[in-house]
């Protein structure tokens, strides 16, 4: 059993608003341009051509993390977010969950970098840029699975619901995920993000999990 750590999730809640904040600006300022300057470049991060190329590779290790590339990326994101975010912030407090959910997004938007220039898929692979909430989604989604490792969660395969307890549907895709990642090189997903996520979801909570569990003392 754990301490309930917050009352209310309200870090969850204003990581989504802030994303579908972004989202609306990017129908304000147009996906190109917010794609272009603020997704993550693999190149800018692992061989910067110059010092502001630095320093705005790691500005997007940050901003991607809030920009999405249509409805259905943002929605089923956000839906992920919702679903894991409200649970684990209860439970972990909003400093810990905070700092899971950026450095499972920093981490994860790190992997795509690295896979992407030296294992590229193509010789444009190091230049494309990705965006997306999903490798912090798969941190706090990793973080549910070692808090909450019965509890039912729903897995989508082709549309097919199964309904399996939270350590199973994390195995099953954290295999799909590696899976995809080596035999989908050209996809438009960055599969790699994912798995870097999940892997620092999962040893945060490893990590804090024991230190935040309610101990009794019998007498």
């Amino acid at each position: 059993m754990y301490i309930v750590r917050e009352s209310k999730p309200v870090i969850t809640f204003t990581i989504i608003a802030l994303n579908l904040a972004v989202f609306g600006l990017t129908f304000i300022l147009g996906r190109v341009y917010m794609i272009s300057n603020f997704g993550l470049v693999p190149i800018n991060i692992v061989a910067p051509p110059d010092l502001a190329a630095r320093l705005h590779g790691i500005l997007t290790l940050f901003s991607s993390m809030f920009i999405h590339d249509g409805f259905l990326h943002i929605l089923f994101n956000m839906w992920g977010l919702l679903i894991l975010g409200r649970d684990v912030e209860i439970v972990l407090g909003r400093a810990r969950f905070i700092t899971l959910y950026l450095l499972s997004g920093i981490v994860g938007g790190l992997t795509y970098a690295l896979t992407s220039y030296y294992f590229p898929a193509n010789r444009f692979a190091p230049f494309i840029p990705a965006v997306g909430a999903s490798g912090a989604v798969f941190g706090t989604m990793g973080a549910f699975g070692i808090l909450f490792p019965r509890r039912p969660l729903a897995l989508f395969l082709y549309l097919i619901p199964i309904i399996a307890p939270a350590y199973i549907v994390i195995i099953v895709l954290a295999l799909i995920q590696t899976l995809f990642a080596f035999t989908m090189p050209f996809s438009s997903i960055a599969y790699s993000a994912h798995i870097g996520g999940l892997a620092v979801g999962l040893s945060l909570a490893a990590l804090w999990g024991t230190r935040l569990k309610r101990y009794y003392d019998y007498w």
